[in-house]
């Protein structure tokens, strides 16, 4: 979870009125600060002695924010309100404020002493903190004097409050969150459109103009030339409907509607045609991509072509993306397990490698289906997500293995039926 600020979650006028309130009602001091020990709001009930004197201080200043966090520290760790006295010697206590386990405020309160004032330890502190030593006695006598038992009721009751005020972060950031995740989806989508509709007005700009040179010079057209032409704008249309596809299945993805369509298909001409959409990529990062189909898998299979086409479109372009000037290499091999044929697909390149703990974020990413922690777009824009719906719909499993310095190799296992 990104760093999230308490006054993000809550605003500042409601933490402001909670607080007075609980000011009033306890005759205490009451502040409420950020995960720092930053105050958030305005003090109530604040003593002179703490606001007017020891807080105006540098060094007091310093150690009451730091007072402030230690105490609710304290509290999450021993799970119940802090009580403990403060650098300046008046009790104060503490009750943190959370985000799903995330420690994001503190509730603090106080300023009050049970005994007598050491007029020998406020003249020390007086001189720590350049206060004048007779105003900053006086100014302690003034603080309140209650029993211990007192500040303890207290200090559960601020507790409760603090229980409350945690429970309204986390409504309010998951409004905040699905809010962000639909805007996120929706901008994803504007731009697919945006660049789906560029790249096909271009495709359609070719063919006319290819219309146009055809209608002047006459319909006896270079055959070589018209063939050329013909293979290109046919590799174009590919690669066309398989963006298509791909956006189609990450909004399906969004929109929870992912599903397979089953049919027989040529596995060899998915290959060569997910190798075709990549040979533009490939020249232009001066990539080699080979490809090697083991002799026993079997031409035919039924599957969802199109989930099957997708996985190994989002590898290749990956392996691609992150390799320069290297060579990249997809396997497809086969295995019988009773009924079913486990198909392989090996997509390696001789890019930077990936690191052992980004690995397991990526594993981790892909069985979850985006789902894991934390959003994560670059995760998203790499497919993962989609590539986790694809895999854990036919029953697949993926794998990663890598070598910092000398590449990666994706591997992608899906049971499959024969013919």
């Amino acid at each position: 979870m990104e760093q999230v600020m308490l006054s993000e979650m809550v605003s500042k006028e409601i933490l402001q009125e909670l607080q007075d309130a609980f000011a009033r009602y306890t005759g205490m001091a009451s502040l409420i600060s950020d995960a720092n020990g930053v105050p958030i709001t305005q003090g109530s009930n604040f003593t002179r002695f703490c606001m007017e004197m020891t807080r105006k201080s540098k060094e007091g200043g310093k150690r009451c924010a730091e007072c402030g966090r230690k105490g609710a520290l304290r509290a999450l760790q021993t799970g119940e309100p802090a009580v403990y006295l403060c650098h300046a010697g008046l009790w104060d206590y503490a009750a943190p404020i959370m985000l799903d386990n995330t420690f994001i405020g503190s509730f603090t309160g106080g300023q009050v002493r049970t005994q007598v004032v050491d007029e020998d330890f406020i003249r020390e502190k007086a001189k720590e903190y350049d206060i004048d030593p007779e105003e900053y006695i006086k100014a302690a006598k003034e603080t309140n004097v209650l029993h211990r038992e007192q500040i303890e009721r207290s200090a559960v009751f601020l507790s409760e409050i603090a229980n409350v005020l945690s429970k309204m972060a986390y409504q309010r950031y998951q409004l905040l969150e699905e809010k962000r995740l639909i805007e996120q989806s929706t901008r994803i989508r504007a731009q697919f459109l945006k660049e789906y509709s560029v790249g096909l007005n271009n495709d359609l700009q070719q063919l006319t103009d290819f219309l146009i040179q055809v209608a002047d010079d006459g319909v006896e057209k270079d055959d070589v030339q018209t063939r050329n032409y013909s293979e290109r704008m046919a590799d174009n249309m590919f690669r066309r409907f398989s963006e298509l596809g791909d956006a189609i299945d990450y909004m399906d993805v969004k929109d929870e509607n992912f599903s397979l369509h089953e049919n027989i298909y040529d596995i060899r001409w998915l290959v060569e045609r997910k190798i075709s959409e990549q040979s533009a990529q490939c020249e232009k990062k001066k990539v080699r991509l080979t490809c090697h189909i083991d002799d026993d898998v079997p031409r035919l299979l039924t599957g969802d072509p199109s989930r099957i086409g997708s996985l190994i479109g989002k590898c290749l372009e990956n392996s691609i993306r992150f390799s320069e000037e290297g060579n990249v290499r997809l396997e497809v091999r086969s295995r019988k397990e009773g009924y079913a044929t486990m198909l392989e697909i090996r997509v390696s390149d001789e890019g930077v490698g990936i690191k052992e703990d980004e690995i397991r974020r990526i594993i981790h990413y892909i069985r979850s289906r985006g789902s894991s922690d934390t959003f994560d777009e670059e995760f998203e824009a790499l497919g993962f997500a989609t590539i986790g719906y694809a895999v854990n719909a036919m029953s697949g499993e993926v794998r990663i293995e890598s070598e910092l310095g000398k590449g990666s190799t994706f591997i992608i296992t899906i049971p499959q039926v024969e013919g």
